[in-house]
């Protein structure tokens, strides 16, 4: 389900080791939506991801969002383990609704 404003991303951790979680990452507005595995690194936190399916690139700024989720995930993992699931809703920053070009 696509949200009608703002954006909403998803992430399903589908493995984790001693060196990096996996997570399915989906991310969708009212544009369309898109899909990728997300690593992060456990030594340091570091965040990657494969090509993305969709048909453009996603929004900057739902990856920002994205990209500092799974960074907080990753800085309390260590007291509380991955998460299995986490899914948020954002709405676009005020200066990109301003007519900025959010990508």
């Amino acid at each position: 389900m696509q949200p009608d404003t703002g954006g909403r991303f998803s992430l399903l951790l589908v493995d984790h080791d001693a060196h990096r979680a996996s997570f399915e990452l989906v991310l969708s507005t009212a544009e369309g939506s898109w899909s990728a595995r997300a690593q992060v690194a456990t030594a340091d936190g570091n965040v990657d991801w494969a090509d993305w399916s969709g048909s453009s690139e996603p929004p900057r700024w739902l990856l920002q969002y994205a990209r500092a989720a799974l960074r907080s995930a990753w800085h309390q993992h260590r007291e509380l383990g991955w998460p299995r699931r986490l899914t948020r809703w954002r709405d676009v920053p005020t200066r990109l609704a301003e007519g900025d070009d959010p990508r």
